[in-house]
């Protein structure tokens, strides 16, 4: 988490100083497409100077809020890292449109642009409400079925051992999947170019490990213990 914190923060502190009276012209959003006279109406000064202090207040106040959150919930700090810049950007487009004029068709595009980035908040939003929820395995009949996000079905017979284990192998990427806070659900790559599975709560030391035909899988929940699982699917193998 600090990585991620640290580059975005780096990000947006840098855009401060990205935007220039030079060069707004060719590279500021809207101010590039109007005409001279229309940009002769707008307070660029003022706006630069709400520009630079909006990045620079957004970048230290990312990195800030996800160490101290963080050092308390990895998964708060996770939903902060993905949803504060967002509705922070909202403030920012609805603050700096007073630096432009009343043009015709601005406020139809700031009202449709804060609604885009409202209902990307909502959806990244969703996004951890699943993403932070322990997955399930259910013995049914014939297949092991792990729910939530990422969830599948595994016959039985592509099971070909279970066992316990203390820790994961080396991850080097995730190749689709989830990532964030105390979760990982998904497909990884491991340091030796192997796909896993995973579906594992980080805050769990015990971990459960399928070894099936597909590739291995593993488990881990805070709702149900790992030995206890072990020996409910050892169980249900031999029936």
């Amino acid at each position: 988490m600090i990585i991620p914190a640290i580059l975005l923060s780096v990000v947006f502190v840098s855009m401060g100083f990205l935007v220039t009276k030079n060069n707004a012209r060719y590279i500021l959003s809207g101010y590039n497409m109007m005409s001279e006279q229309q940009r002769s109406l707008v307070d660029m000064d003022g706006y630069l100077r709400f520009f630079k202090q909006f990045h620079l207040h957004l970048g230290i106040s990312v990195f800030a809020l996800v160490m101290i959150v963080g050092t308390f919930n990895a998964n708060f700090a996770a939903i902060i890292l993905g949803t504060y810049p967002l509705l922070a950007y909202c403030y920012f487009v609805l603050k700096g449109n007073r630096y432009f004029p009343d043009i015709k068709n601005r406020r139809i595009w700031t009202k449709v642009t804060v609604g885009i980035l409202f209902l990307t908040t909502c959806g990244v939003g969703y996004l951890f409400f699943n993403g932070f929820k322990n997955n399930e395995i259910l013995l049914e009949e014939n297949n092991l079925k792990i729910t939530g996000m990422y969830g599948e079905k595994i016959s039985r017979d592509k099971i070909l051992d279970v066992k316990i284990v203390d820790e994961l192998p080396k991850i080097t990427m995730k190749s689709n999947g989830f990532a964030a806070g105390d979760f990982r659900k998904g497909y990884f790559k491991t340091k030796d170019r192997k796909t896993i599975k995973l579906f594992v709560n980080k805050r769990e030391k015990q971990i459960l490990l399928l070894n099936t035909m597909e590739g291995d899988v593993y488990f881990s929940s805070s709702d149900v213990d790992s030995e206890d699982l072990f020996l409910r699917i050892e169980k249900w193998r031999r029936l």
